[in-house]
């Protein structure tokens, strides 16, 4: 049975985070066991862009400052950093509030360019990976996710954040590679046995922040800053997302990353079979977070593998000129290619070549992408059907 440690916190104040977090670690196992005197510590934050804290698109800078101070009383060789989508992280790090308490505590920001790859004995269609070196070469992984939904994966916590030890637009070729929704969480899922398998004598530490969270059209600008005020830890990043998904209010047969994750063996999905400790889960029995527009099961999932379901039943990116300031984000980060800027002009879209991965709306800084109404036959096949 694994382990999930859960606490409330109401604030981003460092001493009162200090002990949240300390509280959470000792639930399972304490830091002198998670972490080795004088380890390599890499730090992996959520910096999908370069967001302010106050949205809770990406790990509060104080809640990092936190876990740097802890992982110091065990060693000081600490690496740090995130592969943004679009811009370089350096910059992203300014504008998240994060670059100044990295610098304050010493800390050496990585260069995610360096690559290997990684492989997963046991993948369903991908074997191998390319990933930034030195993320899995560290002795001690901690990965600091935000709680967030998310347009395409429902939700995005732990094992979604790890999708980011690939570096910058190559993620972007992964969403061509595996084009629809459940696809792409088989691709995850195999990412993740790799990673597994990289660090299968070594420790993954999973540390959420879920103070300010995000819900409905997460997990950048389209997302509502979502009050969660929880702390979760555990070293088994599925079984702390199936955790934040009942915390969230969520329903777990939408939450197909993770349903694959357990049927595969690469962590705890069943909530009966883990351990929560800490805070239970009734003390958060009034929070509700607003889900996607889009969700479907695993079933309905299936049938958007053909692109001329997808066309005829899924909602399309649409640009809000009123709000767009032509920065070309949305052109970069986009997968097929389909979105384009043509004379200055504003974003313009294919809709049929669309894969819907909403890859342009993650990484716009003005909320202007949003989902189109779903088609009237989007409507009639798959509302309360699956």
């Amino acid at each position: 049975m694994t382990k999930v440690a859960v606490t409330k916190c109401d604030d981003y104040n460092l001493d009162i985070l200090k002990k949240k977090i300390t509280y959470c670690l000792d639930l399972i196992g304490g830091l002198d066991y998670l972490i080795k005197k004088d380890s390599n510590v890499f730090i992996k934050l959520n910096c999908v862009g370069p967001f302010e804290p106050n949205l809770g698109i990406t790990t509060h800078p104080v809640f990092i400052q936190a876990v740097i101070q802890l992982v110091k009383q065990r060693t000081n060789n600490i690496l740090i950093g995130d592969n943004p989508a679009t811009k370089d992280i350096i910059y992203t790090l300014k504008k998240c509030g994060i670059y100044d308490i990295i610098i304050e505590e010493g800390i050496e920001i990585f260069d995610g360019k360096i690559s290997t790859v990684i492989e997963n004995p046991t993948y369903n269609n991908y074997s191998k990976f390319e990933v930034s070196k030195q993320i899995v070469d560290a002795d001690c992984l901690i990965n600091l996710p935000k709680l967030k939904t998310h347009a395409l994966m429902y939700m995005t916590v732990a094992q979604k954040n790890l999708f980011g030890l690939i570096y910058g637009l190559s993620k972007a070729a992964w969403h061509v590679r595996a084009n629809n929704p459940l696809e792409f969480a088989d691709a995850l899922n195999d990412l993740y046995g790799a990673i597994l398998n990289q660090f299968k004598d070594r420790i993954i530490l999973n540390i959420c922040d879920g103070i300010l969270g995000l819900e409905g059209e997460g997990p950048s600008t389209g997302g509502l800053p979502k009050n969660a005020n929880v702390v979760l830890a555990s070293t088994d990043a599925v079984s702390l997302d199936r955790v934040a998904l009942e915390i969230a209010g969520l329903d777990y047969g939408k939450y197909i990353l993770n349903i694959i994750a357990n049927k595969r063996g690469y962590g705890v999905g069943i909530l009966d079979n883990i351990k929560i400790l800490g805070s239970t889960l009734t003390e958060f029995k009034e929070l509700k977070f607003i889900e996607p527009v889009n969700p479907l099961s695993i079933f309905g999932l299936r049938l958007l593998k053909f692109k001329f379901i997808r066309n005829l039943v899924l909602e399309h990116p649409v640009i809000d000129k009123s709000i767009c300031i032509k920065c070309g984000e949305c052109v970069k980060i986009c997968p097929p290619k389909t979105m384009r800027i043509r004379n200055k002009s504003y974003p313009s879209l294919t809709n049929n070549k669309c894969i819907r991965c909403w890859c342009c709306a993650e990484v716009c800084p003005n909320n202007a992408i949003s989902k189109s109404r779903r088609p009237l036959i989007g409507k009639l096949t798959l509302k309360n059907r699956f």
